[in-house]
């Protein structure tokens, strides 16, 4: 029937419809703005990343929740992630995304988005999401 494939679009079908940060557009969109304005509506609420621990393949991503009325100021992050990481290494100097590439600032932060938290030393590119997220996980970018 009609509606199963609408619910279920195939692979190939989702993967176009994503770009870089992971985030489904559509080119014709009539609820583009319903959205827009919901989205707008929940901006109060804290955006959360998920953050690794670097060359651990043992202990699962901890959420990290964001505010997004306030300012990121990019040392308190580091200073929270230092605290929930809990590095061997000691402090989190960097946050990577999962490619290694480094986040220099708190606007380069996608909600919902996995990172590495990185003391230090040296990225280590393992199959962190691989890993330690669930396949059927719904958020995985």
């Amino acid at each position: 029937s009609c509606s199963h494939s609408y619910l279920n679009p195939g692979r190939k079908v989702q993967r176009g419809m994503r770009n870089s940060q992971g985030l489904q557009f559509r080119t014709a969109a009539p609820w583009k703005s319903d959205v827009l304005a919901r989205r707008q509506k929940h901006a109060h609420l804290p955006c959360v990343i998920h953050v690794f621990r670097n060359g651990d393949l043992l202990s699962p991503p901890f959420p990290l929740p964001l505010s997004e009325s306030t300012p990121l100021q990019w040392d308190v992050l580091l200073g929270t992630l230092t605290k929930k990481a809990g590095l061997r290494s000691g402090a989190v100097h960097k946050l990577c995304r999962l490619d290694g590439t480094r986040v220099s600032g708190g606007e380069e932060v996608a909600s919902g988005g996995y990172y590495v938290a990185v003391g230090n030393e040296e990225y280590k590119k393992l199959p962190y999401l691989e890993l330690l997220v669930p396949r059927d996980s719904a958020c995985r970018t």
